[in-house]
C-alpha cells in the first residue's frame, strides 16, 4: 500500500509557483503592490486553494499587506479576501477579517466591502465563542458603520442584536469595539430609534459604571446623540432612573472628553422641565458651576 499523507497534501504546479513568488516579493514589500497584477494572482491562488496551510499563508499576507497599504482596492482584490472570511477555520477567517478592518479605514474600501456582502460573514464571526474572531469582526463593523451609506444596511443587516450583546462582552477589547460601533449608529434618528429597538439603551448606561474611559466616552456620547430626539428622553426618563446619579458623577472626571460628553448629555436631557428639576436635585448644578468659574 502507498503511504499517502492526507494531512499535507503535495502542491500543485501553479499553488508551488504562486508560493515562490510570494517569498519574493515579501522580501521587497515595500516596493510592491500587492492589490493587483501577478502579487494578487498569487496570493489569490493560495486564498483559493484547497489547502489550508495555504489559505491560512493567503490570509496572513492579506492581513500583514493591509496594515502598512490601505490604499483604495478593487472588487478583484477584495473577492479573494471575502472568500476567506467564509473558511471552515478560525484562523484563516480571523486574518481575513483583520484584512478587511485595515482596509476599512479607507472611505472608498469602506462602502465597497458592504456592496459585496462582506456584513453577513462578519456577523456570522461576531456570533463566534472565539475572542479573537469577535475583536476583528467588531471592530471591522465599527470601521463601515462611519460611512453614512452603511449604516442603514447595518441596521437592517441584523447587527445590532449582537453588537449591542457584546457590549458586555468579559473581554474590554470587545466591549470597546462593540461600544464604539453602537456609537457611531447613533447619527441619526431613525437609527438611533433602530438602536433603541435592539436594547441598546439599557447597556449603554450600564457602560457608564465600567472604570475604563473609553467605555465611559463611547457610552456618554451616544446617550448625548440618543437624548436630542423627544422620544430618547423619554425613554431614558422611563426606564433609566440612575442615569443622572452616574452623569454628574462624571461632571468631575478626571478625562476632559467623558466629562465633556457627560455634560453634554446633561444640557441635551435639561431640554425637559423633568430632567432640570432632577439633575438640581441630584446636584447637577453644584458641581457645574465651579466650571463657570475655572
Amino acid at each position: 500500500e502507498g503511504s499517502s499523507r492526507e494531512d499535507e497534501p503535495l502542491l500543485a504546479d501553479k499553488e508551488l509557483q504562486a508560493v515562490n513568488m510570494l517569498v519574493d516579493l515579501f522580501e521587497r514589500r515595500a516596493t510592491v503592490s500587492f492589490y493587483e497584477g501577478e502579487p494578487l494572482q498569487a496570493l489569490s491562488t493560495l486564498a483559493y486553494s484547497d489547502t489550508y496551510h495555504l489559505q491560512l499563508s493567503a490570509a496572513t499576507a492579506f492581513s500583514e499587506i493591509s496594515e502598512m497599504d490601505t490604499r483604495p482596492v478593487t472588487r478583484e482584490a477584495l473577492e479573494p479576501i471575502l472568500y476567506l472570511l467564509q473558511s471552515a477555520h478560525i484562523d484563516v477567517q480571523h486574518g481575513a477579517s483583520a484584512a478587511l478592518g485595515n482596509l476599512a479605514v479607507n472611505v472608498e474600501n469602506k462602502l465597497l466591502i458592504v456592496r459585496m456582502g462582506g456584513l453577513e460573514p462578519l456577523i456570522r464571526q461576531m456570533l463566534s465563542p472565539n475572542i479573537d474572531a469577535q475583536i476583528n469582526s467588531v471592530g471591522c463593523i465599527t470601521n463601515l458603520a462611519t460611512a453614512e451609506e452603511n449604516k442603514m444596511r447595518i441596521a437592517k443587516s441584523g447587527a445590532l442584536l449582537p453588537l449591542t450583546r457584546l457590549a458586555r462582552s468579559r473581554d474590554l477589547r470587545v466591549q470597546r469595539n462593540a461600544a464604539g460601533a453602537l456609537l457611531n449608529m447613533t447619527h441619526s434618528a431613525e437609527h438611533r430609534q433602530q438602536l433603541i429597538g435592539a436594547g441598546a439603551v439599557p447597556v449603554l448606561v450600564e457602560l457608564l459604571g465600567e472604570d475604563d474611559p473609553e467605555l465611559q466616552y463611547y457610552a456618554t456620547t451616544a446617550l448625548s446623540n440618543i437624548a436630542v430626539d423627544d422620544s430618547g428622553r423619554q425613554l431614558l426618563w422611563d426606564t433609566q432612573p440612575g442615569l443622572i446619579d452616574a452623569l454628574v458623577r462624571f461632571v468631575d472626571a478626571s478625562t476632559i472628553k467623558v466629562q465633556c460628553q457627560a455634560i453634554l448629555t446633561l444640557r441635551n436631557l435639561a431640554s425637559d422641565d423633568q430632567y432640570q428639576l432632577q439633575i438640581v436635585a441630584h446636584g447637577g448644578l453644584d458641581s457645574l458651576l465651579p466650571l463657570l468659574q475655572s
